[in-house]
């Protein structure tokens, strides 16, 4: 089911399968990613408990969640809906235990305030055990270009350093690509489509997509909460994702290790809630 919400300028629709956003029109033109090339059908998908190729081992048992995680593929429930603003829920079920041995609530707020799209990603430990979890997002935007169009510039100084990913496996190969310093990183269309481009531990929490040699912005995304951003762009279409992460992948050569142990994911005693935050302002 699609629930919409926001103003006149900004208007929102939330599917409550993965709580997943599958539209966003600013002053009438669709902003998110809709699959005209048939490349990938995602829009703007919540992973959870992490991101990327990842192994879930807890106390030695090793349970088969899936990459990305298993949250985008789950029914959540509306929680509370206002004109700007809507909230869902997931609670854990005998079924999510099988891939993710907790009791937990997770909540997805969205928030329309004038041009700005505020989220909220909540997780509670509903469970006495200690609960590790990470939050990571993958949100689309829609280009009217090819993607090496374009160009991000973030608030800081960055060194763009990025590990590379093993193409169609997603895990870390130990091998880095250097994409020089600055504000400004260019996206290239070569790289993105056999890689994600992986900053880890930004020095900002805030960077701007912008077409080049243009002054005029298409979007700002706020990250203030997570470490890393990751870049990517299916094969042949004009979009990219802009996606604030907490964990990073696993490392192809090392041998698995427990979850707990992994970078990235936050320990939650019981009834304690690990939020994060998110912005997108549109132009």
């Amino acid at each position: 089911m699609i629930y919409e919400f926001g103003n006149q300028d900004l208007h929102c629709g939330v599917e409550t399968l993965g709580a997943e956003l599958v539209s966003v029109r600013y002053q009438g033109k669709e902003r998110l990613w809709q699959n005209e090339s048939g490349a990938w059908s995602g829009h703007a998908p919540i992973l959870f408990p992490f991101g990327g190729n990842c192994v879930l081992i807890e106390n030695g048992v090793q349970y088969p969640c899936p990459r990305h995680g298993f949250v985008r593929d789950q029914q959540f429930s509306l929680w509370e809906k206002k004109e700007n603003e809507i909230t869902l829920v997931l609670r854990s079920s005998e079924e999510t235990k099988k891939v993710f041995p907790h009791d937990f609530s997770i909540f997805i707020t969205y928030m329309v305030v004038g041009n700005c799209l505020k989220i909220t990603y909540k997780a509670v430990n509903e469970g006495k055990e200690t609960m590790y979890a990470g939050f990571c997002c993958h949100d689309s935007f829609a280009l009217d270009d090819c993607v090496d169009a374009y160009e991000t510039v973030f608030e800081n100084e960055e060194h763009f350093v990025s590990p590379y990913c093993l193409y169609g496996d997603g895990r870390l190969t130990g091998k880095e690509e250097d994409l020089g310093k600055g504000k400004v990183l260019r996206l290239n269309r070569e790289f993105l489509h056999n890689n994600s481009v992986i900053l880890v531990n930004t020095n900002s929490h805030s960077v701007t997509l912008k077409k080049q040699g243009e002054d005029t912005k298409i979007a700002t995304v706020r990250y203030p909460d997570f470490p890393n951003l990751l870049f990517w762009s299916a094969e042949n279409s004009r979009m990219v994702c802009i996606e604030p992460w907490d964990n990073l992948p696993d490392d192809l050569y090392a041998q698995p290790q427990e979850f707990s142990k992994k970078r990235g994911v936050t320990a939650l005693a019981q009834g304690e809630a690990l939020v994060r935050r998110h912005e997108i302002e549109y132009f």
